[in-house]
C-alpha cells in the first residue's frame, strides 16, 4: 500500500473526515513533515473505500453547498495501519537542494553564499516558530486522564520539527561563521 494510504488512515483513525476536511488537515497536522497533493486525496478515499478500509458514514446535504462525504475507517483499514505501524521503518534519505548548494560552495565567493545561508536560516526560524507553537497548542489540548489520546502521540512527532529545525539552524549559524572566516582571508 502506498504511504498516502497510511496518512489518510491516520487521520481518519483519530475521526471521521470529509475528504475537504481530510485536505485541511494534512495541511495543519501533518503537513509539516508528511506532503500530499490535494489532488491525491479523492481518487485515493474512492479507491481505499472500493477496498474496504474506509467507508462513507453519512452525507451531509445542504442547499447551498455541494454534498459532503464524511468517511471512516473500517476495521480492515484499522488492521492495516496497525500492521504498517508496527513495521520496521527504514532510514529516510535526506534530499536537501541547499545541502546540495552549501557542498558546492566553495565554487562560489563566500558573501554571495552567505546571504544564501542566512535566507535559508530565515525560513527554517519561520518552520520553528510554527512548530513550536503546535507543540504549545497539542500541549494545552492533551486529556492527562485519557491514555488513548491520540495527541500524546501527535506531541513527539511536533517535538521532531522543533529538533529538527534547531539543528538546521545551528548549521546555519556555522555555515555563516565558515563564510565569514573564508571573505576575511
Amino acid at each position: 500500500m502506498s504511504s498516502i494510504r497510511y496518512a489518510l488512515l491516520s487521520l481518519l483513525a483519530r475521526e471521521p473526515l470529509s475528504g475537504y476536511d481530510i485536505k485541511l488537515h494534512m495541511n495543519g497536522r501533518i503537513g509539516p513533515f508528511w506532503k500530499v497533493g490535494s489532488n491525491q486525496v479523492y481518487p485515493e478515499l474512492s479507491k481505499m473505500e472500493a477496498e474496504g478500509l474506509v467507508k462513507l458514514q453519512s452525507v451531509e446535504q445542504h442547499t447551498y453547498r455541494p454534498a459532503r462525504k464524511l468517511y471512516e475507517i473500517t476495521e480492515a483499514g484499522r488492521d492495516a495501519l496497525i500492521g504498517w505501524t508496527l513495521e520496521p521503518g527504514g532510514v529516510e534519505n535526506v534530499r536537501d537542494d541547499f545541502l546540495l548548494k552549501a557542498y558546492n560552495s566553495w565554487l562560489v565567493d563566500p558573501e554571495q553564499m552567505r546571504t544564501q545561508v542566512e535566507e535559508i536560516k530565515k525560513r527554517h526560524e519561520e518552520k520553528l516558530a510554527v512548530y513550536s507553537e503546535k507543540v504549545a497548542e497539542l500541549t494545552a489540548r492533551l486529556d492527562p486522564d485519557n491514555p488513548d489520546d491520540p495527541i500524546a502521540s501527535t506531541i513527539p512527532v511536533a517535538e521532531f520539527g522543533v529538533q529538527y529545525e534547531r539543528l538546521y539552524i545551528e548549521w546555519c549559524d556555522n555555515l555563516i561563521k565558515s563564510f565569514i572566516a573564508r571573505s576575511s582571508k
